[in-house]
């Protein structure tokens, strides 16, 4: 959920944004001076700043030399408010930084697509960033554990041997490394796909159980490596399902893998599904530390990470859920999450039988 702050040095001007925000789903903080401005986004958690120009004491323009000092035009994107609208003064506001500006009296739709367009920039540009992180130390690092157990493998196991049980397993490992690259490649471009409302399914005749089943016998490498008990507990009886096969594999993968990634060593982990009067129904169970109220509110949120973090150093970019939501609704299905009376969490979904 992003974080407005909006700064008036009018105090109607800011409780009628802060209503018109708070209803649009952005968390909002109040302003009424650049000095208070300056104070908040300091504290850090602000997406975008609504800077009105026109303030006693250290004006707008001011205050928005003083941000960008310390942040970049993408790392804190800044609309100018003002009831001023000559080609000076705009000009010189884009000159000492800002992102855009809006002219009193506001036209809130127009506001709200501006805003929109520059917190989806600037989530882009991070996601980027974050990317070419992972590329370079995740992706690197499996990249060389692919190598490894390939090498491995392949000195194990010259031409007209047979394969051991042991170089089966490593076989395996190298099959879930190569798997874990293309979730990452993926999930970023399902999330610019998502973001440009190009996501869509191909619906078709699925068996929920087999799906689940090969992901579970897929993540049993990684599992065992934490210690953990991964269970499947196949409840559909083979029903065909009118669904996207790829897309609800992709669902269940992510659910499984974030299980194993949040999980503890030695827990367990429970994969279940049942068909109902009207749908198919499909959870995982994990052991882990559970979500707080807020991690409940906007887990599937688009760019919202959990407040708990993966407990075996692997990477979690927190756009898997967003996705999982936005398949789940392409396909007429509902997904939820909820905690569980002793430890862990519950993540869920159901698809309609049509």
């Amino acid at each position: 959920m992003e974080r407005i702050l909006v700064v008036d040095d009018t105090h109607f001007n800011r409780d009628l944004l802060e209503q018109i925000l708070t209803e649009e789903g952005y968390r909002v903080e109040l302003a009424s001076s650049a000095a208070e401005a300056l104070e908040a986004v300091g504290r850090g958690d602000v997406d975008l700043v609504l800077l009105d120009i026109m303030m006693p004491g250290v004006s707008g323009t001011d205050a928005l030399v003083e941000l960008r000092r310390d942040y970049t035009a993408t790392e804190l994107p800044v609309i100018m408010v003002t009831a001023k609208d000559q080609s000076d003064d705009v000009v010189d506001s884009f000159a000492r930084g800002a992102n855009d500006y809006v002219v009193k009296p506001i036209d809130i739709p127009v506001l709200l697509a501006r805003m929109r367009t520059q917190l989806d920039l600037r989530h882009l540009i991070h996601l980027k960033d974050e990317f070419l992180t992972i590329a370079s130390h995740d992706l690197k690092g499996m990249l060389m554990k692919v190598h490894g157990y390939a090498s491995l493998a392949q000195g194990a196991v010259p031409p007209g041997a047979t394969m051991t049980r042991e170089t089966h397993e490593m076989l395996k490992k190298l099959n879930l490394c190569a798997w874990r690259m293309q979730r990452v490649v993926v999930d970023f471009l399902d999330f610019q796909a998502l973001s440009e409302h190009r996501l869509e399914i191909e619906p078709g005749l699925i068996d929920i159980d087999l799906i689940a089943r090969e992901i579970v016998d897929l993540h049993a490498p990684c599992a065992e490596e934490k210690n953990l008990d991964l269970h499947f507990e196949p409840g559909c009886g083979h029903v065909s399902l009118s669904a996207d096969a790829k897309r609800v594999r992709q669902v269940i993968e992510n659910l499984v893998d974030n299980a194993i990634k949040f999980s503890l060593p030695d827990g367990r982990i429970e994969v279940r599904t049942a068909r109902r009067e009207k749908d198919v129904f499909c959870e995982v169970r994990d052991e882990g530390p559970g979500l707080t109220d807020n991690d409940l509110k906007w887990a599937f949120s688009r760019y919202t990470k959990l407040s708990s973090r993966p407990t075996g150093h692997e990477t979690s970019h927190g756009i898997g859920l967003a996705i999982c939501k936005h398949l789940v609704g392409l396909h007429g299905g509902e997904i939820g999450v909820r905690n569980n009376e002793g430890a862990g969490a519950t993540f869920w979904f159901s698809l309609p039988l049509k």
